[in-house]
């Protein structure tokens, strides 16, 4: 196995709602390219990882497997990667690149709960939270850099399929030079598919963030000896707030039950996985957070259009007010994780 390491400047992107969920967190976009689409039979040959830094700068490695019994080393060198960051960028890899990395690590026996870390999946979130499916013929990724004016960034001219034949040709090629070139487009397939996907971030502008961070999740930094938190699940019922989310790292086990002065309960598990449960008043219909049950100091969400007299307005007419769950959510797992010891 090698891998190729390279260093690049390209425009940082930000925004005041981006920052809203990501501040202060490190970023790696992420891409791989398999012999196939079913992970029970087709290997990894090659993983993408793409650390991104606040003045631009990135550091884009390329784990690429000579042989596909290089596979597991493949997957030691990508979940280094993943434990450098605190959440990746992936396009449909909710749906693929995540679910096939977890396979392979299970036919590989390899053990690892990187891949936990919180999926900024940016095909779901246009795919469901934007307009974009109506306006453009598809949602794949070069048909969105061709939208976003990207197609000039784009040095490779090859599909996914034509990879997987690349590098059956490569696998068979005797003649060195050859051998050299068909190993160039593979990776510059995989190359340019990372630095593409990180400069189509601004597309988010398109998408409603809050209603897709409440439906897809976020990440929580860890605070306090804490790990990085990662919000899988938000559900509002008529008497509770149920959050389910994982974690990386050493699994351990933690249970908090809900008291008279504490309106919550929660369970971490040696699975890598955690559940809380937090009261909602309903009234007239509509759903409510009561602040001082929960936060000591809830300045900051005051400032919302849906906050009164130290109540959040969770649902109200059958609609859930996503920034305001989400912001209060945010808030009070920061407390949680100041407030009690990591059991690690």
């Amino acid at each position: 196995m090698k891998t190729i390491i390279e260093n690049h400047k390209i425009p940082y992107f930000d925004s005041k709602q981006f920052r809203t969920y990501y501040e202060d967190m490190r970023l790696g976009v992420f891409d791989i390219e398999t012999l196939g689409l079913n992970p029970s039979f087709c290997p990894m040959i090659l993983a993408g990882f793409m650390a991104v830094n606040g003045d631009g700068s990135v550091v884009l490695k390329q784990h690429f497997a000579e042989t596909p019994e290089e596979e597991p080393l493949l997957l030691a060198k990508l979940a280094e990667d993943f434990n450098e960051v605190d959440y990746v960028l992936t396009y449909n890899g909710k749906h693929f690149d995540i679910p096939f990395v977890e396979k392979r690590s299970q036919r590989c026996r390899f053990e690892s709960t990187m891949w936990n870390i919180h999926n900024l999946d940016l095909y779901l979130v246009l795919n469901g939270h934007s307009d974009l499916k109506h306006q453009l013929r598809n949602l794949k990724q070069k048909t969105v850099e061709e939208y976003m004016g990207l197609v000039k960034s784009r040095d490779d001219l090859i599909s996914g399929a034509e990879s997987v034949k690349l590098y059956e040709d490569y696998a068979k090629c005797q003649d060195a030079s050859l051998k050299a070139e068909l190993e160039r487009q593979i990776l510059l397939h995989n190359h340019d598919d990372l630095l593409q996907l990180y400069q189509l971030l601004p597309v988010l502008k398109k998408a409603d963030i809050h209603k897709a961070m409440y439906s897809l999740g976020f990440p929580i930094k860890g605070l306090n000896g804490w790990p990085t938190l990662n919000i899988c699940k938000i559900k509002i019922s008529n008497s509770s707030l149920i959050i389910d989310g994982k974690y990386s790292g050493p699994g351990f086990s933690y249970i908090s039950y809900e008291t008279f002065g504490k309106s919550y309960s929660c369970r971490f598990n040696d699975d890598n996985t955690f559940t809380f449960s937090l009261n909602v008043i309903k009234h007239k219909g509509n759903l409510f957070i009561h602040l001082p049950y929960f936060l000591a100091d809830y300045e900051e969400l005051t400032k919302f259009p849906h906050y009164t007299s130290d109540f959040i307005i969770a649902v109200q007419d059958g609609k859930v007010n996503h920034m305001e769950v989400n912001a209060f959510i945010k808030a009070f797992f920061r407390q949680f994780m100041k407030e009690t010891s990591c059991p690690l």
